[in-house]
């Protein structure tokens, strides 16, 4: 049995899905099987023809639902397959690169060694690395997303991804243990992200850590859901600038941190329950009082524009 299960979550995506098939064939290690799902017709016939030329490695998984988001369609295969040694999670359109599964599996066993050195306990861990920006040619625009996005992939204490997710869910690799935490808060309506639930999981209860480097081709093209987005960029700056946008990222990332809350606060420690607290009572504060709480915690962006943003209108 293969310990890396790959979860391939498609929707309207025969364009690029193959190319991204192909890649996870390419890569050089053995120990991984892709589980592919469709959300739809568009891409069913194509996966289809992949599972029956892979059996042995490919496997086409129906699930006779729709789902209407990636986040709900990865929570249900992180159900279906939670039993996994570890999951890595698929976007339809990039392309990896071959060596992805073998440099973030080893990157997690020793992070797991170490924990276990410490704790003498399997904590859950979380991996996840950079990616190569890419248009839809898969021409580059940035080797490096933290870079074109202005993020830095190592701020995944607690404090600091309450407020501002680094963790993009194709770059993920999550153990079993992780994968049990992050389902307890499937059912919770105000997760924005999958990808960002279970980094916020790892911040509280087992360690994370980032791979500097790209192991992935991000394509950017006109039907991204999400996709990389640059402070630089005139048309997302004055999105980002305005009052309610900042507003609304507040009022959302503050009910994902009640969400939180409610699933986990009965284990959380006293200094990450106040923590937690704090940030989810953000909305209900007047704005020198929000200051003085981001001040306190630490609960600030790390670009200086997001930063300025934030202390404006935030």
């Amino acid at each position: 049995m293969s310990r890396v299960t790959i979860l391939l979550a498609a929707y309207k995506g025969k364009e690029y899905a193959g190319a991204m098939i192909d890649s996870i064939l390419a890569q050089d290690c053995d120990d991984w099987e892709l589980i592919l799902s469709d959300d739809g017709t568009d891409t069913e016939t194509l996966l289809a023809e992949y599972a029956a030329r892979f059996p042995e490695r490919i496997h086409l998984h129906v699930s006779g639902r729709r789902f209407g988001s990636a986040q709900k369609h990865f929570l249900y295969l992180m159900q279906q397959f939670g039993t996994a040694d570890y999951l890595m999670f698929c976007d339809q359109d990039d392309v990896w690169h071959p060596d992805k599964v073998r440099k973030t599996l080893l990157t997690m066993q020793k992070a797991e060694q170490e924990a276990w050195e410490e704790t003498g306990e399997r904590l859950p861990v979380l991996v996840h690395t950079d990616l190569r920006v890419v248009d839809g040619t898969l021409r580059p625009i940035d080797e490096s997303f933290m870079h074109y996005s202005r993020l830095d992939g190592s701020r995944l204490a607690l404090n600091e991804l309450l407020i501002q997710n680094v963790v993009t869910g194709c770059t993920l690799m999550i153990n079993r243990p992780l994968t049990a935490l992050a389902l307890e808060g499937a059912g919770q309506e105000k997760m924005l992200m999958h990808d960002w639930w279970i980094a916020l999981c790892a911040a509280a209860f087992g360690r994370s850590v980032f791979l500097p480097e790209a192991t992935i081709d991000y394509r950017q093209h006109g039907g991204n859901v999400v996709g990389a987005k640059s402070p630089l960029n005139p048309t997302y700056l004055k999105s980002r600038l305005s009052g309610g946008a900042i507003k609304k990222a507040l009022d959302d990332t503050s009910a994902q941190a009640e969400a939180f809350l409610a699933v986990y606060g009965d284990r959380l420690n006293s200094e990450q329950k106040e923590l937690v607290s704090a940030y989810a009572k953000l909305p209900s504060l007047g704005k020198l009082a929000r200051l003085r709480t981001y001040s306190r915690y630490g609960f600030w962006k790390k670009d200086p524009g997001r930063r300025a943003a934030q202390m404006i209108w935030g």
